[in-house]
């Protein structure tokens, strides 16, 4: 299994972006060392909202150079599938040869989160499935880059999100996807869960998203991706059970051969903050370690590749 990581202190939460003291890209180069160890290296995960076409240029130009594990969030207010997915291939051509990955839109099935996710925007659906054709189409022969979607779980999803998926045209853009990957959060959103629990709550969400990307015709020899997950600290939440969370979450991942966890997030947003959405982080906001880091540090070198 690999590893990656959302590096940085901005989140996005149900009512806007929170956020803290400035990164510190030193100390996160230093952390994402760390973790690594002797393994394979950690990979950053980042986002990018398109927002339309005058955003375009300058956003590509923003990804260049690092080996992203990027996420081409689409945010535009009025709709524009195509120009949307003229920009993902824009990047895929610019900077195949650098991306580890794109994932073209980032949680497209729920619109409950403008803040946080793209459901809410208009045309969403049919974004995605372009975006990824394009972006297949945009990859030239040898490029590492590889091309996926991120959803929700299905009890958190929109209830029209995979007709509107049949209705646009599925089996292109299932035969595109190089991987599909499942954001999941247990004990954080949709109750709490007791730190028993957590394997089989795992299990049934990574089942359900295989039951419908085989429903949808998406092959199995996809690869399966956990592309967020992270557990807040804070009231009622000590740091102790944030590192067993995230512990009983990997090893079940990595016993149903998820190719790829990703975790949300390195750093708090703010460790002084009001809201859970601030202290997602296994770092403090002063990149000061809770156990969950070394915890992580430790699965890394058991579990990576």
């Amino acid at each position: 299994m690999r590893f990656g990581v959302y590096p940085l202190g901005v989140v996005g939460g149900p009512d806007g972006v929170v956020s803290g003291p400035p990164d510190d890209m030193n100390r996160v180069i230093a952390a994402l060392t760390e973790l690594r160890g002797d393994k394979a290296p950690v990979v950053p995960r980042m986002y990018v909202p398109w927002t339309g076409d005058d955003s375009a240029a300058r956003l590509v130009a923003q990804v260049a150079g690092v080996p992203w594990d990027l996420v081409l969030c689409y945010r535009h207010e009025t709709g524009d599938a195509a120009g949307f997915a003229e920009f993902v291939a824009d990047v895929v051509r610019a900077h195949g040869d650098t991306l580890d990955s794109v994932q073209v839109t980032g949680e497209p099935n729920m619109g409950a989160m403008p803040f946080a996710a793209d459901g809410a925007f208009p045309d969403v659906v049919p974004a995605m499935v372009l975006g990824v054709q394009a972006a297949a189409a945009a990859r030239r022969d040898g490029q590492p880059v590889r091309i996926g979607i991120g959803l929700v779980p299905s009890e958190f999803e929109d209830s029209d999100f995979w007709s509107k998926v049949a209705a646009c045209d599925a089996p292109a853009f299932a035969s595109a996807l190089d991987y599909a990957a499942l954001d999941i959060y247990p004990d954080v959103f949709g109750g709490r869960v007791p730190l028993e629990s957590v394997p089989d709550v795992v299990e049934g969400m990574v089942g359900r998203f295989r039951a419908t990307l085989t429903e949808f015709g998406v092959p199995a020899t996809t690869e399966l991706r956990i592309g967020e997950n992270g557990w807040p600290t804070g009231a009622d939440r000590p740091e102790e059970l944030q590192a067993d969370v995230l512990e009983a979450v990997i090893r079940t991942c990595h016993r149903l051969e998820v190719g790829r966890w990703q975790l949300f997030a390195l750093r708090d947003a703010n460790s002084s903050g009001a809201t859970p959405f601030h202290h997602f982080g296994v770092l403090r906001d002063d990149y000061s370690p809770k156990p969950a880091f070394h915890r992580l540090r430790m699965l890394i070198e058991e579990l990576s590749d």
